[in-house]
């Protein structure tokens, strides 16, 4: 499984409504997101509007792919657009960022296990 982490920027006068709007993500988005292969999403937003995002995926390239062919993405999207004052999805102006480090990773290479 693939980790990826992202970064957007949601319009600072939105936030409110960012906030309340993935306080109740509609049920039929949260079941197309985990069919289309989007794994341990999360999303942080900080008072600036910075946006940082984490998923994992076998092929994000793919589960993007498969969940913006939804009906429901299309909405959801659309409405997000507004929040984050762009033009477009805002899933697909997200900037991705390179991992440079992972623990369990580091870890396993160093020959040591993990212990629960």
């Amino acid at each position: 499984m693939n980790r990826y982490c992202f970064i957007g920027r949601v319009a600072p006068e939105n936030l409110d409504a960012y906030r309340t709007a993935h306080a109740a993500v509609w049920p039929e988005l949260l079941r197309a997101l985990k069919d289309a292969g989007w794994n341990n999403y999360s999303l942080h937003l900080a008072d600036d509007g910075l946006l940082i995002g984490y998923v994992e995926s076998d092929d994000l390239d793919a589960a993007q792919a498969r969940v913006a062919a939804t009906e429901v993405n299309r909405r959801w999207q659309a409405e997000m657009a507004a929040l984050f004052g762009i033009e477009g999805a805002p899933d697909e102006s997200w900037t991705f960022m390179p991992e440079v480090f992972h623990l369990e990773t580091q870890l396993a290479a160093a020959g040591e296990g993990l212990t629960s």
